[in-house]
């Protein structure tokens, strides 16, 4: 009979092969959604580049959406936190400030290409639920942002005034400007793309100072 630490043993190990096969889904998510799309991929597809069996696909995924959204929600938490660290390192005056975290964002977003893929032209409008779901999203980083112009209007480094609107045509401009860059094929460097955002939201934040 088996020993309780066997079992514990066994349990651990169909676990670990569990999360396994889920990084590998994610992965040949990345790799085919990021380059052929999501509407050109199939599940076959999806699980044939992660070298698994169907009952492998459908134990972990309900279904291609599923599989896209949980892509799209990493690629954002890696966004997101590279974000707050440099929120906490970046340097006080405004335009250091700001450069600073919008280097953050584009690094983390632009870092695999696929990965931007899918989250600026693959998972919104994939269907109404993503649609809300990246609308969510953008409202958190424009909440970021809005949160960091309300502590330097308090500080006396911007006018105090509502910035909500603020926010989100910032976020919004910087994701039309990187949804545009990534679609060019004739890209200029990504630093010049930067400088603009950053001179933009300095104009933007300090306005009426």
């Amino acid at each position: 009979m088996p020993t309780a630490a066997g079992r514990r043993y066994a349990g651990r190990a169909a676990d670990e092969r569990r999360a396994e096969r889920r990084r590998r889904l994610l992965d040949a998510a990345i790799e085919l959604f990021g380059t052929r799309g999501y509407a050109a991929t199939t599940i076959e597809a999806l699980y044939t580049e992660a070298r698994l069996a169907p009952r492998h696909f459908y134990e972990q995924f309900a279904g291609r959406e599923e599989l896209l959204r949980a892509v799209y929600d990493e690629t954002i938490a890696a966004v997101a936190t590279a974000v707050a660290d440099a929120r906490l390192t970046a340097p006080l005056d405004a335009r250091g400030r700001v450069r600073t975290i919008l280097d953050a964002f584009a690094g983390a977003m632009l870092t695999d290409p696929r990965r931007a893929r899918i989250a600026y032209l693959e998972a919104p409008g994939t269907s109404a639920e993503l649609e809300r779901h990246a609308r969510r999203v953008v409202h958190g980083f424009a909440r970021g942002v809005e949160e960091e112009a309300r502590t330097a209007a308090a500080q006396g480094r911007l006018p105090d005034r509502d910035f909500t609107l603020t926010a989100m045509l910032l976020v919004g401009g910087t994701n039309a400007l990187l949804l545009d860059w990534l679609s060019d094929d004739d890209r200029r460097p990504i630093a010049e793309v930067l400088d603009e955002l950053t001179e933009a939201f300095v104009a933007v934040l300090e306005r009426g100072l």
